[in-house]
């Protein structure tokens, strides 16, 4: 329990390194100077940079469930969950230049299935989140939301990809979220959508 501080630390310094230089130029070297440490202290926790890499990306994963989690607790309305919760992820996505974002996809492809895992996993959550929002007459009623859910998670899945935001040269956090606004006119009423429009006037 004393060491989680440090392997915290370590992993989420990591993970700024890692989305600023991509992992192609990751060192535990250049890490160790950033982080003012011996790389002999990084190594005790990460035995390789491999390893390393694995424990950052899933950091960053727990970080993502751990907004999944606190929004969903302290957000009462269900069509500003998703929201939200649309908001971080864009906000993390955003983070990494999508060239980087190539470099592991191709250099650790079984990192980049596991990512493709869990935004399967959360197939559930938004499930959860649009059926309420539809009890709650903030979405429409007239829509299977089982399925708009799934449809939904397989098209963020199949389609935002590295490749495709470099090969349409579309950046990643406004493309992401000009798609989530236009679920959300698709999907919510005009009640969810006078909550969610009052949000964004409350950010100004």
């Amino acid at each position: 329990m004393k060491q989680e501080p440090q392997i915290n630390q370590i992993l989420s310094e990591g993970f700024e390194s890692v989305a600023d230089g991509g992992v192609r130029a990751f060192t535990v070297d250049a890490l160790s100077k950033r982080l003012a440490m011996s790389k002999k202290t990084i190594y005790k926790f990460f035995p390789t940079k491999e390893n390393l890499i694995h424990s950052i990306m899933h950091f960053v994963l727990g970080q993502i469930n751990g907004v999944f989690k606190k929004v969903m607790t302290e957000e009462p309305n269900p069509a500003l969950q998703y929201i939200k919760i649309m908001e971080k992820i864009c906000k993390f996505s955003g983070r990494t230049p999508v060239h980087k974002l190539v470099e592991l996809k191709s250099l650790y492809p079984q990192i980049w299935k596991e990512v493709e895992s869990f935004r399967l996993s959360h197939q559930e959550d938004f499930y959860i989140i649009l059926k309420n929002a539809q009890d709650q007459g903030l979405a429409h009623s007239d829509i299977n939301m089982k399925s708009v859910a799934i449809v939904y998670i397989n098209i963020v899945n199949s389609t935002f990809q590295p490749e495709f935001f470099l090969k349409n040269d579309l950046p990643i956090r406004d493309t992401i979220h000009g798609f989530v606004q236009i679920v959300a006119r698709g999907i919510f009423t005009e009640k969810g959508m006078k909550t969610v429009n009052q949000y964004y006037k409350d950010k100004i």
